[in-house]
């Protein structure tokens, strides 16, 4: 993979704030219905999410940062 700009980084940055603000909108409210009767639906939540995966993913290959999977797991920490 090609070493990406900080400019390209940034635009990775920003769409994933638009998709994470798009899932948040699907969350509060998928679909209504108006008082004429026509009904609107939001994006599917489920491709929301595989593109904010994606772009996670894309911005950690690009800065070097760790990617995290799976489940968390406590610890203790215990000093020597």
């Amino acid at each position: 993979m090609m070493a990406l700009s900080a400019d390209e980084i940034a635009q990775l940055g920003a769409r994933l704030a638009a998709y994470q603000a798009a899932e948040l909108d699907v969350l509060r409210n998928q679909s209504y219905r108006m008082e004429d009767g026509r009904e609107l639906t939001r994006a599917s939540l489920k491709e929301i999410r595989a593109a904010i995966e994606s772009l996670r993913s894309e911005i950690a290959n690009a800065t070097g940062a760790p990617m995290v999977r799976g489940r968390m797991r406590r610890g203790l920490v215990i000093g020597r």
